[in-house]
């Protein structure tokens, strides 16, 4: 039987993330792939030619969703998915809140969730949150709070710890993420930018701060992300043009598998997934 898959694969642009999870859906034709992405991106990908060639060809067990917003018609309504004008895919564009209610009664054990660009939902849903709240966008919510400083204050208090970060929390987590990874049958793959912090300048919980021990590098997105996942994976691109290679190292844990040590990644289901977690 195999376990059920929680990764998270963080690394710049270009690094490999969103190819890796379309190798999967290319060797498993019979699984159905759920793709939420609030950065577009993806089709960018799939659509992949080389020598005039698609990469992808088709891969018709992806259902696609195009959200770059948390709701699409604020949190009172019916969710709203609107059919995308796309030939090939299943294509549709809604909030990300809107578009996993209408993905989870569908999922089986077979399948796959893919959670693109944890960052961008993370902002996602503050963007909701003032647009509910506030009404009216985050940035200009943010401005009138700068506005009202008093002289001489150093720190912007633009959402309030209990009244609102707890909320905001909450929409992602308990409404979201959480759902996502642990309240129904499928894998799930993720992928997110990362940084690198300088400790002297930045607070952070004692929890984060044991769980990244000595690194300074930080998974994008809602700060507990990473604990939610069961393989955490840096990618990176390593040379340029014809002689560009992938490249991945195992981050932080993987749970009961041997880590990765710069090994190159060409095709993610045979070289991980087969290679390392023994799927056949």
């Amino acid at each position: 039987m195999l376990l059920q898959e929680r990764i998270i694969s963080g690394g710049a642009p270009g690094a490999g993330k969103t190819y890796d999870w379309a190798t999967i859906a290319r060797a498993l034709p019979k699984s159905k792939f759920y793709v939420i992405d609030p950065d577009d991106g993806v089709r960018r990908v799939l659509y992949e030619t080389i020598n005039e060639e698609r990469v992808f060809p088709d891969l018709s067990n992806i259902e696609y969703y195009f959200t770059p917003t948390w709701y699409t018609n604020g949190a009172e309504n019916v969710p709203k998915v609107n059919r995308l004008d796309d030939d090939e895919l299943k294509a549709f564009r809604c909030g990300v809140a809107d578009a996993w209610k209408t993905i989870k009664p569908k999922v089986k054990s077979d399948d796959w969730i893919i959670v693109e660009h944890l960052g961008n939902i993370w902002a996602r849903v503050q963007d909701g949150f003032a647009d509910e709240v506030f009404d009216k966008d985050i940035g200009q919510y943010f401005l009138e709070r700068r506005k009202a400083m008093k002289a001489g204050s150093k720190r912007l208090e633009a959402l309030e710890g209990w009244t609102d970060w707890s909320v905001v929390n909450k929409l992602h987590n308990d409404d979201f993420i959480i759902s996502v990874c642990f309240e129904q049958p499928a894998h799930v793959y993720m992928t997110t930018a990362i940084s690198v912090i300088d400790p002297s300048r930045t607070k952070e919980e004692t929890e984060i701060k044991a769980f990244y021990g000595d690194t300074n590098i930080r998974f994008e997105g809602q700060k507990h992300n990473p604990f939610r996942a069961q393989t955490i994976i840096i990618k990176k691109a390593v040379g340029s043009k014809d002689d560009k290679k992938f490249v991945a190292n195992t981050f932080l844990k993987d749970r009961g598998r041997e880590w990765m040590r710069e090994q190159e990644i060409s095709d993610f289901y045979y070289d991980y997934l087969v290679g390392v977690a023994g799927w056949e």
